[in-house]
């Protein structure tokens, strides 16, 4: 077992690992409407101004594809407030044509039905699946997925202070795990790349008012779930470009 961990990040078993393979470094950068996005500072969505004060989300089972070749899925990686980093390693040191990636826990390490699943007090503080992270629910449910948090000033005054001013979204639950796949950018293989995620985009038609505030679903049959489902479903949107980085 190759054990690796920096910024959070954990790297599982990859069959036919051999020395000519390239670990690549992706680097997940966060934006609003293209531009970069700076925690407590106020953005403009729909004339209303919000900030972020955590964004906070799980990036698990990279991989590549070459022609028809797939490489193993493997690693998961906890990405907090853009600080973070994960690697994929690249078969042969092959050119890929797509990296692949999930947003959430795989399914044999998220709750109680989990095949590799412990319970996650188990974990060392480190691990990016320590209950330390605060990204746990408990056992059954398993962990957020991706977590947004911040304020928003639904009455127009800048100060943020009226009630009702936060909003909390939290995603997780199997069958919210979804996967991305991304170009590669570049004709040849950078040892580095951006990984682009615009919030903008993500919250994109979704409804940031009431009940759309406060959002947990911790179970498929909960109201709040269609809202989780919906922000899950945009994530293909939101992470909308790798670019390399010299």
């Amino acid at each position: 077992m190759i054990l690796r961990l920096a910024f959070f990040f954990i790297l599982f078993p990859f069959l036919g690992c051999t020395n000519s393979d390239a670990d690549v470094e992706i680097l997940p950068v966060l934006e609003w409407e293209g531009q970069s996005l700076v925690l407590n500072q106020d953005v403009n969505r729909n004339g209303q101004s919000l900030r972020f004060t955590e964004i906070s989300f799980y990036i698990s089972d990279f991989h590549v594809l070459q022609g028809n070749t797939k490489s193993n899925p493997q690693g998961i990686s906890l990405i907090k407030n853009g600080e973070g980093r994960f690697w994929v390693v690249v078969p042969q040191s092959a050119i890929p044509d797509t990296f692949y990636f999930s947003l959430g826990v795989p399914n044999s390490l998220n709750d109680s039905t989990g095949s590799l699943a412990i319970p996650a007090w188990q974990y060392g503080d480190e691990h990016p699946l320590s209950a330390a992270q605060n990204m746990y629910w408990s056992w059954k449910p398993g962990y957020v997925f991706m977590k947004l948090e911040g304020r928003i000033d639904l009455d127009g005054d800048g100060q943020y202070m009226s009630a009702g001013e936060t909003f909390s979204i939290h995603t997780g639950l199997n069958s919210l795990l979804r996967v991305i796949s991304l170009p590669n950018p570049s004709a040849e293989l950078a040892s580095k790349y951006a990984l682009k995620m615009d919030l903008a985009r993500l919250l994109e038609g979704y409804d940031m008012q009431g009940d759309g505030l406060n959002v947990h679903a911790m179970s498929p049959t909960d109201a709040d779930y269609a809202r989780t489902e919906y922000i899950s479903n945009r994530l293909a949107s939101a992470f909308y470009a790798l670019e390399a980085i010299p």
